[in-house]
């Protein structure tokens, strides 16, 4: 039974209905530190947190843990404890620290100053040959084999995006790993880009010495993966930074690999000279998987695992979680943590049971009215302008997105679809609704569009 993971999975689920300050101020050096008999008990720092935890949180904890874990809560206890560095799931900062075999490991604030083993900020798991191909991703994987093989020469810089977790760091490391293999000497650095920001900061603040080490840091690798570059938005001092950093490297010819959300354009508070340079080289997106991709992606997982499971199972989880990668291993390492407390093989019955109710909210009915509100809310606009008549361009790309939700989401006729949007022409609906299919694929724009439209939709 792997603690520290169910641990981790139980913060995750419970940091949605937490604040950020209480989240970090309850929950940070806190773990499981025993499971025995239904009692679970949870190595807490001092006498103080351990009081408020017992007030305030204890039957969210029991409910999170029951639901991460498969097994029955009859207790949780506390005891004062201090984690081993295995153990810590939340820094100091109220961040998630990853494990080794999940993500790469937290590097410390400002790590510029102090000497690291060279490349020691990839995790050598993430590799090529661990990562399932399949069409949502295919573009994105043939792309960062191909940097790999000729960093800085093809697609300088390669900007990937999609969704929270399809892989892209993943894949990121691939390209980093890839390189080392091939030439042991190639500097390449991997960092979050909140790393990049504190250590930004950091020089700035501590004088003339740091900010040359910042500078040396950054700007002496060969190949600089930078993940998450949307948290940059509104950072006007460390685009500023990062700026000059890109066009140093790029100049050198040195690779740059960058990771986000969404698409250079659609990444708000970030300055126009930016996006237009990460756009200057390859972009490409990582969609959600396909039920194929996804049945291969949780065959591979339980396989690392040491774990064998029936393909029933394997479909059942498949047909169902839909919406990421790591969503699709929860709900694995919940089957198995299940199933190694209570000493059994898994079965299908027992994946219904255990996954019921993560697949029934993920199931949410989707509706016209679901529809029209993510519509709104996302391209900034009136449902009376949605629905209208008036006639200007700021609204064909809206409309013509919501149309294409309702065919593809909710599968509406056209003529269903013209009733709903207010009366209109089927002839229009169909028109709209094959214009965005032609166009998704040569407007990278659009397609961030309709994939963060339909993200909003299904977990609303």
């Amino acid at each position: 039974m792997d603690l520290v993971e169910i641990w981790r999975n139980t913060l995750l689920e419970l940091e949605v209905s937490i604040s950020r300050a209480n989240f970090t101020t309850w929950f940070k050096n806190t773990f499981i530190l025993d499971y025995k008999k239904g009692v679970f008990i949870i190595g807490v720092p001092t006498f103080f947190v351990e009081d408020w935890l017992r007030k305030k949180y204890l039957d969210h904890i029991k409910k999170a843990l029951a639901n991460q874990s498969g097994a029955e809560v009859e207790s949780v206890k506390f005891k004062i404890a201090t984690p081993s560095p295995e153990q810590v799931v939340i820094s100091d900062k109220g961040k998630f620290i990853h494990s080794p075999v999940d993500k790469p490991e937290k590097k410390p604030e400002a790590t510029f100053g102090k000497t690291l083993p060279q490349n020691s900020t990839l995790n050598s798991y993430y590799k090529f040959a661990n990562f399932i191909i399949g069409s949502s991703n295919q573009l994105a994987v043939a792309a960062a084999d191909a940097v790999s093989k000729k960093p800085g020469k093809v697609y300088n810089p390669l900007f990937v995006y999609g969704d929270s977790g399809l892989g892209k760091t993943h894949l990121m490391q691939a390209i980093g790993n890839h390189i080392v293999e091939r030439d042991q000497d190639a500097r390449v650095l991997y960092v979050s880009s909140e790393t990049f920001m504190n250590d930004f900061i950091s020089a700035v603040e501590t004088g003339s010495g740091r900010a040359k080490d910042f500078k040396n840091r950054y700007r002496s690798v060969d190949i600089l993966l930078i993940d998450d570059i949307q948290f940059l938005s509104g950072k006007e001092q460390t685009q500023e930074e990062f700026f000059h950093t890109f066009n140093h490297l790029h100049q050198n010819n040195k690779q740059v690999v960058l990771t986000a959300d969404r698409f250079p354009k659609a990444i708000k508070g970030l300055e126009r000279r930016l996006q237009t340079r990460f756009e200057g080289g390859m972009v490409a997106d990582i969609g959600t998987p396909d039920l194929e991709t996804r049945a291969a992606i949780l065959k591979q997982k339980s396989k690392a695992k040491g774990k064998e499971i029936g393909d029933e199972i394997i479909n059942y989880i498949a047909e169902n979680i839909k919406s990421s990668v790591r969503e699709l291993e929860g709900a694995l390492t919940k089957i198995l943590a299940s199933c190694e407390l209570r000493e059994c093989t898994p079965t299908l019955e027992m994946a219904q049971e255990i996954l019921g109710g993560i697949i029934e909210s993920s199931n949410k009915l989707i509706t016209p009215d679901s529809i029209f509100k993510e519509a709104c809310k996302y391209f900034h606009i009136s449902k009376e302008d949605l629905l209208g008549r008036r006639r200007t361009k700021e609204l064909v790309v809206p409309r013509q997105v919501t149309m294409y939700m309702l065919r593809h989401e909710i599968n509406l006729s056209y003529p269903e679809i013209g009733r709903e949007m207010g009366g209109k022409d089927h002839t229009t609906i169909m028109h709209g609704c094959k214009k965005v299919e032609a166009q998704m694929s040569q407007n990278p724009r659009l397609k961030n569009d309709v994939n963060l439209v339909k993200e909003k939709i299904h977990n609303t």
